[in-house]
């Protein structure tokens, strides 16, 4: 009878610790569901936190690209606007000068024995030097930094007028070489030794020193130059041959009075 107790104690013992053993295990397996729950939503925040994060630091790097490209635009911006700036200063203070040399003007007269007769009036109120003028065959605007283009480096050498010095006033020349409606173009340097071109169309532009006026010679391939003789005016010479008849009349006359 005991043994029977016993044993029948013992199942429900066994029993009971099953029915525990179970809860605790669906327990646990619920738990360990809300837990992984849990972590698979921590898990979505913390993504979805860092996916914003993402996207607002690839919004800031964006927009501060556009910060540095528009800071760069606006330094290549104001660089220009120096160079132009100091251009402008530079042409303001050119002007009066300008103005000064825009006074030497040359044209041709006529032509005679397949010479161009020129006439050079030097308005500019002093002397000038290096005086080059220059035929160039253009139906259009000739500019300084157009000239080379007339004169290729190998090419035929252009015609030209040069004289060391030029005086105020008007004075004549002549261009060898056969004339075919060449517009005329004229370099020269004023009294402060400063160098301009004068276009055919009146433009005058600033070439700067003795050395940029020679590169610009070599340019035209005119490395050496050579001046240009200034024509004999005939009143000169019939005064030349009145004043020697004069004398020969007075030599005559003394040798008949002695």
């Amino acid at each position: 009878m005991k043994e029977k107790n016993w044993l029948t104690w013992l199942t429900v013992l066994a029993l009971v610790v099953g029915f525990a053993a179970m809860g605790a295990s669906v327990w646990l397996s619920t738990q360990a569901a809300k837990q992984t729950q849990r972590n698979s939503q921590l898990a979505g925040q913390l993504y979805q936190a860092s996916r914003t994060k993402s996207q607002e630091a690839f919004s800031i790097k964006k927009r501060l690209d556009k910060l540095a490209s528009d800071n760069s635009s606006l330094k290549k911006k104001n660089a220009r606007l120096a160079k132009e700036n100091q251009a402008l200063k530079q042409a303001n203070q050119d002007l009066p000068a300008a103005s000064v040399a825009a006074g030497l003007n040359v044209w041709e007269t006529e032509e005679k024995s397949g010479e161009l007769q020129l006439e050079i009036d030097n308005q500019t109120g002093q002397a000038v030097s290096d005086l080059l003028v220059l035929a160039v065959a253009a139906s259009g605007r000739i500019t300084l930094n157009s000239l080379p283009g007339y004169f290729p480096v190998g090419g035929a050498k252009p015609r030209y007028f040069y004289r060391k010095e030029v005086a105020i006033g008007k004075t004549e020349g002549s261009l060898t070489g056969a004339y075919a409606g060449s517009d005329l173009v004229s370099l020269f340097a004023d009294a402060s030794g400063v160098y301009w071109f004068k276009g055919n169309r009146g433009q005058v532009k600033k070439i700067g020193s003795q050395a940029h006026f020679k590169k610009l010679l070599r340019q035209i391939s005119l490395n050496k130059l050579e001046e240009s003789p200034l024509p004999v005016k005939k009143m000169e010479k019939k005064k030349t041959s009145k004043k020697t008849t004069k004398k020969t009349e007075k030599q005559s006359s003394k040798k008949k009075a002695e």
